[in-house]
C-alpha cells in the first residue's frame, strides 16, 4: 500500500507519519487490495482536520474527521474507514453466497 501524506498548516513529523502507517495498516488485513491511502492533515485555530482516502481496485473509501487534537481525528477518520470497509465486505459475500 503506497502512502500520501501531507500536512496544511503544520509539519509532520516521522513519528507521526510511522504511527499513521501502522494504524493504516490494521485496515489493509480487512481489505488487501487497497492500492493506495492519502492522509491530509489540516490545522486550523482551535480545530484539527483529518482527510483520509483508500483508492482499492473498485472503490474509493474517504473520510473526514476533527477534532481538538490531531490523534484524536486520526483515530476517529481510521475508525470510520473501517467501519466502511467491514460494511462493505459483509455487501460483497453477502451478494457472492445468495
Amino acid at each position: 500500500m503506497r502512502l500520501i501524506m501531507c500536512g496544511r498548516g503544520m509539519v509532520l513529523t516521522p513519528s507521526f507519519k510511522a504511527l499513521v502507517e501502522r494504524k493504516l495498516g490494521k485496515l489493509a488485513r480487512l481489505r488487501p487490495q487497497i492500492l493506495d491511502a492519502r492522509v491530509t492533515c489540516a490545522v486550523e485555530k482551535f480545530r484539527r482536520t483529518v482527510r483520509l482516502t483508500l483508492r482499492a481496485r473498485r472503490r474509493t473509501f474517504s473520510a473526514v474527521a476533527t477534532a481538538g487534537d490531531l490523534l484524536a481525528a486520526i483515530d476517529a477518520a481510521i475508525g470510520v474507514l473501517s467501519r466502511q470497509v467491514s460494511e462493505e465486505k459483509r455487501r460483497r459475500r453477502a451478494r457472492l453466497h445468495s
